[in-house]
This record gives C-alpha cells, sequence and structure tokens, in this order.
C-alpha cells in the first residue's frame, strides 16, 4: 500500500481518534509548547463526560488554550504530570490537577523509556514527498513519541520541518492522523529593563570570539544573545534556540566554525519565538534538532571548548544555592536543562557558567531582594552553591567557585541593591558566614 493511500485511511477526527486509540487507564504524553491542542481537548472532554478515567497526561509547558481548573478532574479521572510548568500547569496545579516531576532535562530520554506512554499526541508536519512527517522544533516530542506504543499526529501545516536526529516518522509508523490548522505559539522577546541590559553586559565583556554558548528562557538571556552582535565565529550549543540565535546566525556571527564538538552547525533542543525564527529554521540544514538526552548531555555540552551558559534564577542565598524554580513552596517553573549546563560549561576547556539575576524583584508586597541570607522555606535548590560559578547582578559579576563562605557572602553582597547591603552584612555576622 502507498503511504497516501495510508494516510487517508488513517485520518479521522480528534474525537474519532481519541475514541479509537485512547482507553481508559491510559498514560498519554502530551508534549510540550506548540501541542495538538485539539486532540488534547477531545481527551478531556472525554474524561469530562465520564468516558475516560485514570489518565495520566505527561507534559511540559503546554501553550494551548487548555483548561485544567475543571472540578471534573478529579484525580481518579485525570491527573496531569508536568516536569517543567507555566502558566497553565500553575494554574491546573492550584486546582489540585497537575503535579511536578522534578527533572534535568538530560535524564528526559531516561524518564520517557521509564514511563512508555501508552499514546503520544503530537502535532506533526504534513507527510513529504517520501511520506515522512517531522516533529518540528520542539524537542520535548522525539523522546515521547519514540516510546510511545501509539502515535496520534495532529497534522499542523505551519510547522516548521526541521533538519533533527530524530524527528521524522513515516505514515506507517503513526497510529492515527488528525489534519488541524493550529497556530504557531511565538513569543517575542520583548525590550530588557535597564537592570537587564546592565547584567548583559557583563556577562558579554566576558565572552570572547569563537566561543560556544548557551541561553536559557527569557527576555534577560535574550539580551545577552543581542548583545553578542559585535563577536565574531561564535557556535551555539543550546537546549533553547532562541530568536536572538537566528538572528546572529543570520548576520554570519553565529558561523559555528571553531566549535570543537559537532563543528559547522548550531545545535539545539528546541526552539521558541517569533515567526521570524520559525522561518529561519525551516528546512536550514545549519540547525540541527536533537533530543535533550543528546543536547543536555553534560559531556558533549563540555566538549565544546570555550562553552559559555547563561542562565536565571529567581533567588540565591549568601553561600551560593540557587532557587530558579519555585517561589517558597510554590512551583513556578523546572530545573530544565540549568544544572547540566552549569556542569557541562565548568567542565569545558576556558568554558563559563553564568547565572544572570536582577538584584531586586517586584512583588505585591513590595521590592525584595534577591540575594538573601537564607532561601525563604519551601525553595527548591535547583543548582548546588559547589557547582556555580559567576553571578551577575546590575551592579556587577562576582565568582564563586572555589570560593570558601566569607568569601562567597561577601562577594554576594557587593552585588545586592545597595540598599539591602548593610542588612545582609549585619545577618551573615550574626550566623558566623562572615567573621
Amino acid at each position: 500500500m502507498n503511504w497516501e493511500k495510508l494516510y487517508q485511511e488513517k485520518t479521522m477526527t480528534a474525537e474519532e481518534a481519541v475514541k479509537a486509540h485512547v482507553q481508559t487507564g491510559d498514560k498519554v504524553f502530551a508534549g510540550g509548547l506548540t501541542t495538538a491542542t485539539e486532540t488534547i481537548q477531545a481527551v478531556l472532554n472525554a474524561a469530562k463526560r465520564g468516558d475516560l478515567k485514570g489518565i495520566t497526561l505527561h507534559g511540559n509547558m503546554l501553550l494551548g488554550n487548555l483548561d485544567l481548573t475543571d472540578p471534573a478532574f478529579t484525580e481518579d479521572v485525570l491527573r496531569y504530570h508536568c516536569f517543567f510548568g507555566g502558566a497553565m500547569e500553575r494554574a491546573g496545579a492550584k486546582a489540585h490537577a497537575v503535579s511536578f516531576v522534578p527533572l534535568h532535562f538530560q535524564n528526559y530520554g531516561r524518564y520517557m523509556n521509564y514511563l512508555k506512554p501508552d499514546v503520544a499526541l503530537v502535532p506533526m508536519t504534513p507527510p513529504d514527498e517520501k511520506g515522512y512527517c517531522n516533529l518540528g522544533p520542539f524537542g520535548f516530542n522525539p523522546a515521547g513519541t519514540r516510546n510511545a506504543k501509539k502515535i496520534i499526529a495532529q497534522i499542523t501545516p505551519n510547522l516548521p520541518k526541521v533538519y533533527g536526529s530524530d524527528h521524522d516518522f513515516h505514515v506507517s509508523q503513526i497510529t492515527a492522523f488528525v489534519e488541524g490548522n493550529e497556530p504557531m505559539v511565538t513569543i517575542p522577546s520583548g525590550v530588557p529593563t535597564a537592570e537587564e541590559q546592565k547584567i548583559a553586559e557583563y556577562i558579554v565583556d566576558m565572552i570572547p570570539d569563537g566561543a560556544c554558548f548557551q541561553l536559557g528562557i527569557g527576555g534577560l538571556a535574550n539580551a545577552v544573545g543581542f548583545g553578542l552582535k559585535n563577536k565574531k565565529h561564535l557556535g551555539v550549543h543550546s537546549e533553547l534556540y532562541t530568536e536572538s540565535m537566528a538572528v546572529l546566525q543570520a548576520a554570519g556571527v553565529v558561523d559555528n566554525s571553531r566549535k570543537t564538538f559537532m563543528p559547522g552547525r548550531s545545535v539545539a533542543g528546541f526552539a521558541l519565538g517569533t515567526k521570524e525564527q520559525y522561518d529561519f529554521l525551516a528546512n536550514n540544514p545549519s540547525v540541527y534538532f536533537t533530543p535533550y538526552e543528546y543536547v543536555n548531555n553534560i559531556q558533549n555540552i563540555a566538549a565544546n571548548d570555550n562553552m559559555i551558559s547563561v542562565n536565571n534564577a529567581l533567588s540565591i542565598d549568601l553561600t551560593g544555592q540557587i532557587c530558579a524554580e519555585s517561589i517558597g513552596y510554590r512551583q513556578y517553573s523546572g530545573s530544565g536543562g540549568q544544572v547540566d549546563y552549569i556542569r557541562g560549561a565548568t567542565y569545558s576547556k576556558g568554558g563559563k557558567s553564568f547565572i544572570a539575576i536582577p538584584s531586586v524583584a517586584h512583588t505585591k508586597d513590595g521590592p525584595q531582594s534577591r540575594i538573601v541570607l537564607s532561601l525563604q522555606p519551601g525553595s527548591v535548590v535547583t543548582s548546588l552553591r559547589a557547582e556555580v560559578q559567576y553571578i551577575v547582578t546590575e551592579y556587577g559579576c562576582v565568582n564563586l567557585q572555589f570560593a570558601d563562605i566569607p568569601t562567597r557572602a561577601k562577594r554576594l553582597i557587593s552585588i545586592a541593591h545597595p540598599d539591602y547591603r548593610e542588612a545582609l552584612t549585619y545577618e551573615a555576622k550574626q550566623v558566623g558566614y562572615i567573621y
């Protein structure tokens, strides 16, 4: 049977696909970022009607228009296990429909192999002339799809086809097709604040020509990327391929010519940004997407000489413990790949790891120092103090690597907001950090 006929025979509505291929008690892989929202919604609807029970969703930062706060989603009906949260996951957690799985992204492939989903619901490109559909630039999908017993592909015509090691699936490998037309999620980087711009300037000054770099998610990291426009011969090995990376690569600033691991092309796990960024990535062999277990593998990261990692934090205590994923007991995001890239960059020959953090958080209770004596009760220690290197605020950049506790405390206080330095010094002396 030719693939065109096979495709037509397997094409059905989202409701038909869910009725035929999702059963009570199934583990359903939902991917992350741009998702198969129509098909996932069909699962949620079936659960609300009582047609499905005991469903567990597994995914990450779903950006489609899904309501996970419905009181019908009791634990015996549906529970969504996420390993990196966004606004939808936070709302679902408040409604007790979402629970969090701590996970470093380098272990994501192992997690999916352990989970072995019963069915994967993922967006894919229409089949090409040989009958292959492509997962596009979303790194959560390859391992989840590969380990699933069944695959329901929601065909998304505007999903960019990317070059990658594990992104193509033949029509014969796919259980069912749902033809949709969901828009790609676009998130412009936005204009950095004055504090973010100053932080970016400190970091950019310490990145040499020929370096290979990684950026975390958010406007601050992208400000660093756009600040690299006057550098030469940069390379990319990054969990996230940012809008700024696409601009730099299109301009020739990123040419990957001096990479010592997989030279000649950018290597990434996923992309999230603008339409122009997705247009740049479509059918572009100079950007190569791999599963997280590869791009976040510490040995692969460290194999790049002069590897630079730039990630964010929510707070840091005076000994150097980093909280990047919770606000007290409230899970806010996830550990993601921060630890992977701190370790990989610091093991790299000539490598540097940066944690970028504005000195003050503007909360509903007023401004609060992000540099604190001790982390707020319940705060998750994302990155260990024994592994962090450079910490950067708008007031400077300090190196904590191999420093003792009194030195760490003094250095961190020196880059705290001036309004908090005296109190931090007093507190540090009271507990014996400074003497």
